[in-house]
């Protein structure tokens, strides 16, 4: 089981300590240590490798000299059909994606270790989907101190979509992923099941600095093109850059809303998922607002066209990968749960093995609690069709929250 000390809750804030070299744990340390110390104060850090070394990825998936063991995979999983990036092709601000069978893309790596450097296409199998297409293989187990995921929770319970945001990458040395923030201002975590990855990190906020004139952010931190102050007049303002070079076995711990770019230093395999739980849900939330901003600045030209609005959402959704009804989904379906928890109905489950505590519980519900407060606060609720009339209304939720808490 997973608890808290106490449900006191810190002011929200996306990172208030300026840190200077990366954080390292490498021996076990209390959930409630890991939960104030990173997950409430927004800071990354990196684990051991210890952390993961009875994974059975961690043998199964890796050769005796320490390296992907490719017939091992292109055996077992050879005929799963994978997503995978041509890292020499922009597509707007990430990479252009093919699908392939898992066994042709190890041809393929195979090839490029008999192949001279540079002379072939270097891609990157990325975000498969790996737990939902083999759920009995048991590759891993989620650490504790990430075992409150509202969002993957979120995915397995829900009846009506498959999805999760649990993902397996693959990829040869020298492939990579562009500067980027998570999705939906997410946590996340990335462990090496072999392999040895660079990471460069900037703080919330710096990549204000890192955007040309447009607002788009620069596609590759080390390029060239960030010296040329006609296209990024600002990045001589961007401070707080941090690297880190992340060994075999290590787990990074990406807080929400830094932006980061990684390399694969080695052939390399990781495990990585995508987050949300009740100390980040404010940066979520406010994320949601500032892209439906966004998109309704973008289209405020149309605003006299029938159901505006609901256009708006569509948009949102599109661009976003959440609208306002689904968010609220998603928090009806995390306070659910809770609300039954504490009134003996059942164990909850947070993600995986771990079951959350009472203490955990009631510091879920008030920050659902905020979170449903400013919903409800928001005008343009009142204007989305979907909310009209229907019976599990945000309002009738945070009454159930109070009166839960109360």
């Amino acid at each position: 089981m997973i608890e808290l000390s106490s449900c006191e809750s810190h002011a929200h804030g996306l990172y208030n300590e300026k840190i200077t070299s990366f954080p390292r744990i490498s021996e076990s340390i209390a959930y409630d240590e890991f939960f104030r110390e990173f997950l409430e104060k927004n800071k990354p850090c990196v684990f051991s490798g210890s952390f993961t070394k009875d994974w059975r990825a961690r043998a199964d998936w890796v050769s005796p000299i320490f390296t992907p063991d490719v017939d091992y995979l292109q055996e077992n999983f050879g005929e799963a059909e994978v997503p995978v990036a041509d890292c020499d092709q922009k597509h707007y601000d990430s990479q252009e994606k093919k699908t392939y069978k898992l066994k042709d893309y190890i041809d393929y790596w195979k090839g490029l270790r008999e192949t001279p450097s540079g002379t072939k296409q270097c891609l990157y199998l990325k975000d498969w989907h790996f737990v939902r297409a083999y759920p009995d293989y048991g590759a891993y187990t989620t650490l504790q101190y990430f075992a409150s995921d509202w969002l993957n929770e979120f995915w397995e319970v829900r009846e009506d979509i498959q999805d999760d945001y649990q993902f397996v990458y693959m990829g040869p040395k020298g492939s990579w992923t562009p500067f980027h923030a998570d999705v939906f201002r997410s946590y996340s975590w990335s462990a090496n099941v072999c392999g040895r990855k660079r990471w460069v990190f900037y703080p919330p906020g710096e990549d204000q600095y890192l955007r040309d004139p447009f607002g788009t952010p620069i596609y590759d931190v080390d390029s060239a093109e960030l010296s040329d102050s006609s296209k990024y007049p600002k990045a001589p303002s961007a401070m707080g850059r941090l690297e880190v070079i992340q060994e075999q076995g290590e787990t990074i711990f990406v807080p929400s809303g830094w932006h980061h770019q990684v390399w694969n230093l080695e052939d390399t395999i990781s495990i990585n998922h995508n987050w949300l739980n009740g100390t980040n849900i404010h940066t979520a939330w406010d994320f949601l607002v500032e892209s439906l901003d966004q998109v309704e600045y973008a289209i405020r030209d149309c605003s006299e066209m029938d159901d505006w609005v609901g256009q708006c959402q569509l948009l949102l959704r599109a661009t976003h990968g959440m609208d306002y009804h689904e968010f609220y989904t998603f928090l009806r379906t995390v306070a659910r749960r809770r609300i039954n928890y504490l009134a003996g109905k059942g164990a909850v489950l947070s993600f995986g093995y771990w079951e959350i505590g009472k203490n955990h519980a009631v510091y879920d519900l008030k920050k659902l609690e905020w979170c449903l407060e400013k919903l409800l606060d928001d005008e343009r609720l009142e204007t989305i069709k979907s909310f009209n009339n229907m019976e599990d209304h945000p309002s009738q939720l945070l009454d159930e929250v109070v009166s839960t808490l109360s």
